[in-house]
């Protein structure tokens, strides 16, 4: 059965009228939302970006396509928010095999690590503001790159994801990008998820 999708208000409305300032205690209220914890990572040229996001879902299995949401201020946000048409073409689908080139950021390609509990200090280092560099904070990690995206891949997490924007949502002091999965690098058979709630990354159980 297929649901229709509502159609998506401007940017910066609540679909109910004029938007407005957020309610006294709306940031606290969102903390009581549990969610899973991931790590976006992107190659840019001679570097590699990664931030950690909580604001990531899976959107639809046919086609495959996730949700990752970015503050628009964050330099993650402004290499994925240029569209293939700004930049060089994608090429064939094959990343940068050394990180060099803009293939990744450019064609609008990342890679998702959803990460496991034990990863914990990882998403702290990536959690800082600024251009946090993956290379660098994954350089006493077992990773890999991600052949189609170029992007740099933690080992360890529960599953990763190698994507491709395909829809750029301005969302109030957000950016929201709808993106095409275009590759499973690889998926753990068992391990528990990395929850972040109230600001913590507590134990299940």
């Amino acid at each position: 059965m297929t649901e229709r999708t509502p159609a998506l208000a401007p940017a910066g409305s609540t679909g109910a009228g004029p938007a407005t300032a957020a309610p006294p205690d709306f940031a606290g209220a969102l903390s009581a939302y549990a969610a899973g914890v991931t790590l976006v990572t992107i190659a840019d040229g001679r570097d590699d970006i990664g931030t950690t996001v909580s604001a990531f879902c899976p959107v639809s299995v046919e086609p495959p396509l996730v949700l990752v949401s970015l503050l628009a201020a964050s330099y993650p946000a402004e290499l994925l928010g240029t569209s293939p048409g700004d930049g060089p073409s994608p090429g064939d689908g094959a990343g940068p095999a050394d990180g060099g080139g803009q293939g990744g950021a450019a064609a609008g390609r990342f890679a998702v690590c959803l990460l496991a509990a034990d990863q914990r200090m990882l998403a702290g280092r990536f959690a800082a503001a600024g251009r946090p560099n993956a290379r660098r904070m994954l350089a006493e990690v077992p990773h890999r790159r991600g052949a189609v995206s170029g992007a740099l891949i933690p080992d360890g997490g529960l599953a990763a994801l190698e994507c491709e924007v395909s829809q750029r949502i301005a969302a109030g002091d957000h950016l929201v990008l709808i993106a095409r999965v275009l590759a499973v690098p690889y998926q753990a058979p068992s391990g528990d998820p990395l929850i972040r709630f109230r600001g913590r990354y507590p134990a299940l159980g």
